[in-house]
């Protein structure tokens, strides 16, 4: 079963993404292979936050966990709705999401 998802890209553009659940093992390599966007400088160990995104609607239920809090903490611009994208497991409930990717501070 295919999903999308709509997002807002570091220029402002809105893009819609189409995904198969587990078709990656996270939001950020989905969109790096796809869409080409150039971000995760830590491969994938929320130690950088250059994949911070911010929900605009929809929700995530898994919790985050130490490490992607502590790199929120630290880096510039964050939210209650702030997420790493690397973090974020390609699955159904990325379905009809919509979110930005968060400049490079």
């Amino acid at each position: 079963m295919n999903y999308s998802f709509t997002y807002f890209n570091e220029f402002g553009d809105l893009c819609k993404a189409d995904f198969k659940v587990n078709e990656y093992h996270s939001l950020m390599e989905l969109l790096f292979d796809k869409y080409v966007e150039e971000w995760g400088d830590c491969k994938g160990r929320a130690w950088c936050g250059t994949c911070h995104i911010e929900i605009l609607e929809g929700h995530l239920t898994q919790t985050i966990d130490k490490d992607e809090r502590q790199t929120l903490l630290v880096i510039d611009g964050t939210s209650s709705k702030s997420r790493l994208a690397c973090q974020i497991p390609v699955n159904e409930k990325l379905n009809n999401m919509v979110f930005k990717i968060k400049p490079r501070s």
